[in-house]
C-alpha cells in the first residue's frame, strides 16, 4: 500500500511540474491507536467500562490499547497492561454468559 500511496502521489506530483520536489524517504513507524476508546465509569465520559465493555452496546468488548487516555513517552511498553485487562476482561465475559448477562 506504501509503494502504491507513493506512485501515485508521484504521478501527481509530476503532473503538476512538481517531481524535482520528491524525496523518498524511509518510513516511519505507525503510531499506535491508544486513546480512542476511553475507559470510564460513567457514559459521558468515556467509551468502554472497566471490563472494555462498550456502555451503549452491552454484548461489544474492546481488548486493546486504546482504552488508555494516552501514552506518555517512556521505556515502558503497554503491551502487558493490554494482555492482563484482556485476561481479565475474558474472566468478566465468561461469568457474565454462565450468569446469562450477555
Amino acid at each position: 500500500m506504501r509503494d502504491h500511496a507513493y506512485k501515485q502521489g508521484a504521478r501527481r506530483l509530476r503532473g503538476r511540474r512538481r517531481h524535482r520536489d520528491l524525496i523518498r524517504r524511509r518510513p516511519i513507524q505507525a503510531p499506535t491507536n491508544l486513546g480512542t476508546n476511553r475507559m470510564s465509569e460513567k457514559p459521558r465520559d468515556g467509551v468502554v467500562n472497566k471490563f472494555g465493555q462498550t456502555h451503549d452496546i452491552k454484548n461489544l468488548f474492546i481488548s486493546d490499547g486504546s482504552q488508555f487516555i494516552q501514552r506518555r513517552r517512556t521505556a515502558i511498553p503497554t503491551a502487558g497492561t493490554i494482555v492482563s485487562l484482556a485476561i481479565r476482561q475474558a474472566d468478566h465475559i465468561a461469568g457474565a454468559m454462565q450468569r446469562k448477562e450477555i
